[in-house]
């Protein structure tokens, strides 16, 4: 199993770079067409054509408001529930976030569900939790 933790780590990496490059459809590639996905401020994407969409318009803001992209993923664990299902958690931090009076910095958890599907791992699922204790 240790190739396959390989393989979901690369996930999680082009995840990360793709996410901090404002590169919303490559970062779209990394989920299964019928994705699940609840944000950290309970918005819930029922397809990755949503899930993309959505995050396409966040990024634009985000774009605009010239926002400090330093998003990162510490602390990644993963349990297999099956040769081709895998239990990911994660940490969150994102450093250095403007807002409309500060700039602070943010944390939370991922949980996902990454199935394999023709040799790729896709995330299947995720829940977004932002907490207030900064992680770190």
């Amino acid at each position: 199993m240790k190739k396959e933790e390989k393989k979901i780590r690369k996930v999680f990496t082009d995840y990360v770079v793709f996410w901090n490059n404002h590169e919303i459809d490559k970062w779209g590639v990394l989920f299964t067409e019928d994705t699940k996905f609840i944000t950290w401020s309970g918005g819930r994407y029922d397809s990755n054509k949503a899930n993309i969409e959505s995050h396409k318009k966040a990024h634009k803001f985000l774009q605009e408001s010239k926002q400090n992209m330093t998003y990162q993923l510490d602390d990644i664990s993963m349990e297999f529930l099956h040769d081709d299902i895998a239990l990911v958690y994660a940490t969150w931090i994102w450093t250095d976030f403007k807002t409309d009076d500060n700039v602070e910095d943010r944390s939370g958890y991922l949980t996902m569900v990454l199935v394999k599907s023709d040799d790729r791992w896709l995330i299947k699922t995720t829940q977004n939790t932002r907490i207030d204790k900064v992680l770190g």
